[in-house]
């Protein structure tokens, strides 16, 4: 008997008991040993009991292996035997749905659709068959019934007549396949007569005419004749179809000119259609056999069918039969044994009863009394009964156990009231807020947690739920986070949610929680920390990277424009040097056009009054020749500048991908170039670079790099009163990287600025409008389009070198 005792102040403890100390009491000595008590007493009837449980567990194991034999052998052979005929029936009723659609099918994939699904359900039948003889082969080697023999010989008559159909079905498919085959040659055929019936229109001669009636009225009968049904008939038609032809062909033979010629042509391309082999006759005809055969195949495989139908009907119900005289016999079995073991039970029942009256007479007795007493002992109503602890058997020992535990009951009670004041002692005086909770709603909370939310302890144990202190948001993961607790029991790690106070106002907590049981069940243990302060500090934190992160996006989108302002500049300057240098060439030819123009006039003139001499019209000619020349070298001239400015002008915009001559392209780019710079005298730019080297990358790119480093060079190297020498060298480092130099004998960089180059803004001439972003430019197009690298060698009067190494194909 179970004994629930529940914790009590002390002072609340019965008056009998209030003399007792928290000193553990004294151990009831040992008992005597004796020769005969209740535990013999109870091993007796439980042996007795045990004899009749073995005698049925006995009887039923026997039972329960019969019975798992027979089902065994249901499930193992008998059922997959019904699975497998029942399933091989269902293949056989697919195969005869489909059958009728191959013989019927009219297209390729029609047909190839159907013949596969046919194969499909062959190779399943004859898995299924092959499935069944291995079951057949497996029963036979146990108890089979007698028609086992029976069952294998209509398997194996299935199995034959199966490996017949699928032969029959592939003769079918091959039928088919000539019956469409020949009937798209009727067709195309067909289509040839009609093409042909629109040419008969345009035949020219008076003969013509009847001569294309008697083509009209064969090609009429013959497209007639494809729908014969005998073969007979249509043979007859071919023969009258080939009579006409010949007389179709000496009357075009006969008919002279054009008009006969075109006759013996049509036919001669009506007896190719006809005719000839593979034409509309010879196609009609093959495909009307294919068809009688596809009919005559239809009819066997109908047969083949059917015998398997017939085979597979007697395998099912031979099989169903067997099914059912093996489950009747496991029924019998099951009510013989059921009956043995209902009367066994029988006799255990009225055993237990006997039991009970003898356990009722000198055991329950004794214990119930014990019961009362200690009941009445620990209820504190003041009617105490002794515990009895009379007679000479394990009962006493019992009571005196029972007297032993209440006792040490009473002193663990009085230690737990200790222990529960020290508690309450040391949550109540934290500066952390500490809150107990069972379903959120608050149980204990110390004075802490209560002014951290500016209410009273009452009013927060007063609260329906402790999730209206948190936003909406938030309340889903404190249920899932309470939940773990409650489940797992691990206590969580520390995180940060915000609170709302009674007032409104908003704060910050850090919360850490683990489970606890408290009472009369398990709660969890909250304490949180009011962190409102560094959160805030955090925030402040947070806004300043944000607002440095902002200052940077737009420091490089400046930048970023910059660069595009100064390859649009350099553009721009480009543009302005090609309008100028094409000016000239321009005018040149405006002018030679309208002396030209005003020659032609005069010329005019004199022809119309007569007075136009030979030596005016040959002055003429030889002025006029002169102004063509002049028109022509100065209009070839400004195409070869523009063509210049347009390849490089486009190559820097539009940064396409292509594959171009390397050499070629500088010479390109030197001839735009070339307004910038001819007014420097002495100036030479030379070009060393072999004419089979090819670049597959972006021109563009190599554009803008080559322009900023020949206006550096201008603007910064060279003196316009001095002669200068620019040199622009290509090598082909190995087979996959180019290197391209840019030289210059100017007055060369500065040590100390040499490291700065490349860097965004830097420029030696600030004041004379150098924006620093030129050589900037280059080393980004350099290793970051390009793929390349580029590096810089200088002395102070002695020229630069920029050596650029990229490689041959741009990868990206």
């Amino acid at each position: 008997m179970t004994l629930v005792a529940q914790a009590r102040d002390p002072a609340q403890a019965p008056a009998p008991l209030a003399h007792r100390r928290s000193a553990p009491a004294e151990r009831p000595p040992p008992p005597p040993r004796r020769r005969l008590g209740i535990a013999l007493r109870i091993s007796l009837g439980l042996s007795v009991m045990a004899l009749l449980v073995v005698l049925i567990g006995g009887v039923s194991m026997s039972s329960f292996r019969l019975f798992r034999a027979e089902v065994s052998a249901l499930s193992a052979n008998t059922l997959p035997e019904v699975i497998t005929s029942a399933e091989l029936h269902g293949s056989l009723q697919k195969l005869v749905a489909q059958l009728p659609q191959l013989a019927g099918a009219t297209s390729t994939p029609q047909r190839r659709s159907i013949y596969a699904g046919l194969v499909t359900e062959l190779d399943s039948m004859q898995l299924l068959v092959a499935r069944m003889r291995g079951l057949l082969a497996q029963g036979a080697g146990k108890d089979s019934p007698p028609a086992g023999n029976g069952d294998a010989q209509l398997l194996e008559q299935a199995r034959s007549t199966l490996l017949i159909l699928a032969a029959t079905v592939a003769d079918l498919n091959a039928e088919v396949t000539r019956q469409i085959e020949n009937g798209e040659r009727q067709t195309e055929a067909a289509r040839g007569l009609g093409r042909l019936s629109d040419t008969l229109e345009q035949l020219p001669g008076a003969q013509a005419g009847p001569w294309a009636v008697r083509v009209g009225a064969l090609m009429a009968r013959a497209a007639g004749s494809i729908q014969l049904e005998h073969l007979s008939r249509l043979k007859g038609e071919q023969r009258a179809a080939e009579r006409t032809l010949a007389e179709l062909g000496s009357i075009a033979g006969t008919t002279p000119g054009s008009a006969g010629t075109a006759m013996a042509s049509l036919q001669e391309e009506l007896f190719s259609l006809l005719i000839a082999p593979g034409g509309l006759f010879e196609s009609a005809a093959e495909r009307l056999q294919a068809r009688n055969r596809a009919q005559a195949l239809t009819a066997q495989a109908s047969v083949l069918v059917e015998t398997i139908d017939r085979s597979t009907r007697a395998l099912y119900d031979s099989i169903r039969e067997q099914s059912a005289e093996r489950t009747g016999a496991l029924a019998a079995l099951i009510a013989e044994r059921t009956r043995a073991v209902m009367m066994l039970a029988g006799a255990s029942i009225l055993l237990a009863v006997g039991v009970y009256f003898v356990f009722r007479r000198f055991l329950s007795s004794r214990l119930v009394a014990l019961n009362r007493a200690v009941v009445a002992r620990l209820s504190g109503a003041g009617n105490e009964i002794a515990v009895p602890v009379d007679g000479d058997d394990e009962i006493t020992d019992i009571g005196a156990s029972i007297r032993f535990f209440i006792d040490e009951i009473d002193r663990r009670q009085r230690d737990l009231a200790d222990n529960e004041r020290r508690f309450r002692s040391l949550v109540e005086g934290s500066i952390q807020g500490t809150i107990i909770h069972r379903d959120f709603r608050a149980v204990f909370v110390n004075d802490s947690f209560a002014t951290m939310f500016g209410v009273a302890v009452a009013d927060v144990l007063a609260l329906p739920s402790l999730l209206a202190l948190v936003p909406t948001e938030e309340r889903q993961q404190l249920i899932d986070n309470y939940e773990y607790l409650l489940s797992t029991g691990l206590p969580t790690g520390r995180r940060r949610i915000r609170a709302q106070r009674p007032d409104g106002a908003w704060l910050w907590v850090e919360l850490t929680g683990r489970r606890v049981d408290w009472m009369d069940g398990p709660a969890v243990q909250a304490v949180v920390v009011d962190v409102t302060r560094e959160v805030e500090a955090e925030e402040a934190l947070r806004r300043s990277r944000d607002d440095a992160e902002r200052a940077l996006d737009a420091l490089r989108t400046t930048q970023a424009s910059l660069i595009q302002a100064e390859k649009m500049a350099s553009l721009g300057q480009l543009v302005a040097g090609v309008a100028h240098e094409v000016n000239t060439p321009i005018g040149i030819t405006i002018t030679g056009a309208s002396q030209l123009q005003a020659m032609i006039e005069e010329l005019g003139r004199q022809h119309g009054a007569a007075t136009l001499k030979k030596s005016d019209f040959l002055r003429f000619v030889s002025d006029g020749q002169e102004m063509a020349n002049l028109i022509l070298s100065n209009s070839s001239r400004a195409a070869n500048l523009v063509q210049s400015f347009k390849l490089v002008a486009v190559d820097q915009s539009s940064d396409e991908r292509r594959v171009f001559l390397l050499k070629e392209y500088i010479e390109e780019l030197l001839r735009s170039l070339h307004p910038t710079y001819k007014t420097r005298a002495g100036l030479t730019i030379a070009l060393d670079c072999p004419q089979e080297i090819e670049i597959d990358g972006y021109p563009g790119a190599l554009s803008q790099i080559l322009t900023n480093l020949v206006m550096n060079a201008l603007i910064h190297a060279l003196d316009p009163a001095r002669p200068g020498l620019i040199t622009i060298a290509a090598r082909a480092a190995d087979s996959d990287t180019v290197e391209l130099s840019v030289a210059d004998d100017g007055r060369g960089i500065p040590e100390d600025v040499v490291p700065k180059i490349f860097d965004p803004f830097f420029t030696t001439r600030r004041g004379s409008g150098g924006s620093g972003l030129g050589l900037h430019i280059v080393y980004n197009l350099v290793t970051g389009r390009l793929h390349g690298s580029i590096a810089v060698t200088s002395e102070p009067g002695e020229g630069s070198r920029f050596t650029l190494r990229f490689p041959r194909v741009t990868t990206g």
